[in-house]
């Protein structure tokens, strides 16, 4: 391998390769070049060239998501650390392991006029786990060190003696920095950004034999003690309800699964990002509860399904509708149990169980009380709303519901879902998806930018043909993610273009806002067509119902390249359609 003269590059290889960091997403530039060339001409590392930094921040947390490793991101200095932000916030509330390294400009050269310049150690302060601020290599072209007028680094009187005891004191410092980032990273499961000042030349390097790895064990995090009192109340409780967010696949094992379908006190509340599949758990919250805000006695039935205890697993919860009833609900008991942090989401006081789900449910007992009935209670509603889903939707007109609909229908087996923010994933909501699949989507932040680098990302970590559905909106605010040469042939966009921020006019009273169109909806008439041109992706639009349904089995049939289908479906009558379908289900589920 070729290795920087810079010493401090060889710490970082050599601390990244000891804490199980193998993937790196590089940013292309030139203060970051002597990390650049030690890792890709490094055997033990895979790295990928993404041009925007953004993109390659939300890519890096697509592999992390598949790989279930750690995954770095390297750029060059001044704003590109700025716009790796967006997914480093993501990966904080999301939990992913990513590692942040920016090359710096030296210490003594910020504030001073120098181009690409800026204050990078702590801007992430605020949603990292942790940081590490490297010191600078005195020894590596002292020269350009001492010239400086600012620089406070190196007494000018030093002999070269003393500046290399002081190199070896910086370089002991910095590898306590290193490991006790890592170390924290790979606890937590949570993001951490390096700092690296280095001196020019950048471009010397010498031939260097492979690193000797010592390879550090993640820290298995504390358990809690004494259940007991949890258990108890679980033995007691008539009537629990478990909340399940975002959580990877199979994160709950068979016999976890069949406490909880199999208890009649237990219902079981789950989302698309859940990963959960059981005729007896409530798949789609918002079809059981939306139309119950519409009936007279809303408030007499909301209480009917007042639970005495609240058990939350898993990350954040998309389903406003259920943030809302839960918080109605005052003096309930919650405890979220797991490792990840725990949310108090509903205003409930949330008291933390850390303990492996798995080992908590598995050490729990059904009831075999024949007079429990909550779970029955909420299956009825659940059962009766989706009938008249389906008699609803067997005339609906052609609306992004309609669309929804028939792509989640047409999705072959054993796909890796990933799902853009704002109307796609709330829509996702409704519909049921194969039991073999797997979804994704960004809930962390629940921002729009980075949803399609998140699935490419996703896509080259992953064995599985992925998915992404996506708004108009979303895929140009990102359409940088495909400017890469890595996309899978087994992979395949949907844009539903409905010409705006649909969702806006979903939310009440919106339309009615002065500059709606312009400020909040922002109209266009704009389509993917010459972006996929560009990239050298397969593409197809379609506007019908029938086109529809024709162009999804092309869709999903083997290429030699990447696929996109376009959905335009009418600005105009989306929300109304999606207002009738609640109203229905509330009139027809009786």
């Amino acid at each position: 391998m070729n290795l920087s003269t810079i010493p401090v590059v060889r710490l970082v290889i050599q601390q990244l390769l000891n804490y199980g960091v193998h993937h790196v997403v590089i940013a292309p530039g030139s203060r970051n070049a002597p990390i650049t060339v030690g890792l890709t001409t490094h055997k033990a590392f895979t790295t990928y060239s993404i041009i925007d930094e953004r993109s390659a921040g939300f890519f890096a947390i697509g592999l992390s998501q598949q790989l279930h490793q750690p995954v770095g991101v390297l750029c060059t200095s001044g704003s590109a650390l700025l716009n790796i932000y967006p997914a480093v916030s993501e990966a904080y509330y999301s939990r992913y392991p990513l590692v942040v390294l920016s090359a710096d400009r030296p210490t003594y050269q910020i504030d001073i006029g120098n181009g690409q310049t800026i204050r990078q150690s702590g801007v992430f302060s605020k949603h990292l786990i942790s940081e590490a601020s490297l010191l600078q290599d005195i020894t590596h072209n002292r020269t350009a060190i001492i010239e400086s007028n600012t620089q406070q680094m190196i007494d000018v009187k030093s002999t070269l003696q003393e500046v290399e005891s002081q190199q070896k004191t910086i370089e002991k410092t910095n590898t306590k920095y290193l490991q006790k980032a890592l170390s924290e990273m790979l606890s937590h499961q949570c993001p951490v950004h390096v700092n690296i000042p280095l001196e020019e030349p950048l471009y010397d390097f010498h031939d260097q034999n492979d690193f000797v790895v010592e390879q550090v064990k993640r820290i298995k995090m504390p358990q809690s003690k004494n259940l007991e009192s949890v258990q108890s109340k679980w033995n007691e409780s008539k009537r629990i309800l478990v909340v399940v967010g975002t959580l990877s696949p199979d994160s709950l094992n068979a016999k976890s699964i069949s406490v909880l379908a199999h208890d009649p006190r237990v219902v079981v509340l789950h989302e698309i990002t859940s990963n959960l599949h059981h005729h007896n758990f409530i798949s789609h919250i918002d079809r059981v509860i939306l139309p119950i805000e519409k009936q007279k006695n809303s408030q007499e039935i909301f209480q009917s399904l007042a639970p005495d205890l609240l058990i939350t697993i898993g990350g954040m919860v998309v389903s406003k509708k259920i943030k809302s009833l839960l918080r109605s609900y005052k003096g309930v008991s919650q405890h979220h149990v797991g490792n990840d942090r725990p949310l108090d989401t509903y205003y409930l006081g949330v008291q933390h169980l850390q303990v492996d789900p798995n080992s908590f449910f598995g050490d729990l007992i059904s009831s075999s009380d024949p007079k429990a009935n909550y779970q029955d209670q909420w299956l009825q509603l659940f059962r009766k709303r989706e009938i008249a889903h389906k008699k609803f939707l067997a005339n609906a007109p052609f609306s992004d519901l309609l669309v929804f609909d028939k792509i989640m229908r047409a999705i072959p087996k054993d796909y890796l879902l990933q799902w853009a923010n704002s109307s796609p994933i709330r829509y996702a909501q409704l519909f049921p998806t194969p039991t073999d699949s797997q979804s994704f989507c960004n809930r962390g932040t629940s921002g729009i930018e980075g949803s399609i680098s998140t699935a490419v990302g996703a896509a080259v970590g992953s064995d599985r043909p992925t998915l992404t559905i996506t708004g108009d909106l979303s895929f140009f605010y990102d359409a940088n993610a495909l400017w890469n040469q890595y996309i899978p042939a087994d992979f395949r966009l949907i844009i539903v273009n409905n010409g705006g921020g649909g969702i806006f006019r979903i939310l009440p009273n919106a339309k009615e806002t002065p500059g709606f169109e312009t400020y909040f909806e922002t109209k266009h008439k704009r389509t993917a067509k010459q972006m996929a041109k560009q990239y050298g992706l397969s593409y197809q639009s379609v506007r019908t119902s029938i086109g529809l349904r024709l162009a999804l089995v092309r869709f999903f049939s083997k290429s030699t390249r990447g696929k996109i289908l376009e959905i335009s479906t009418p600005s105009t009558t989306n929300d109304l359609v999606l207002q009738s379908y609640f109203k229905y289900l509330s009139e027809h589920s009786d």
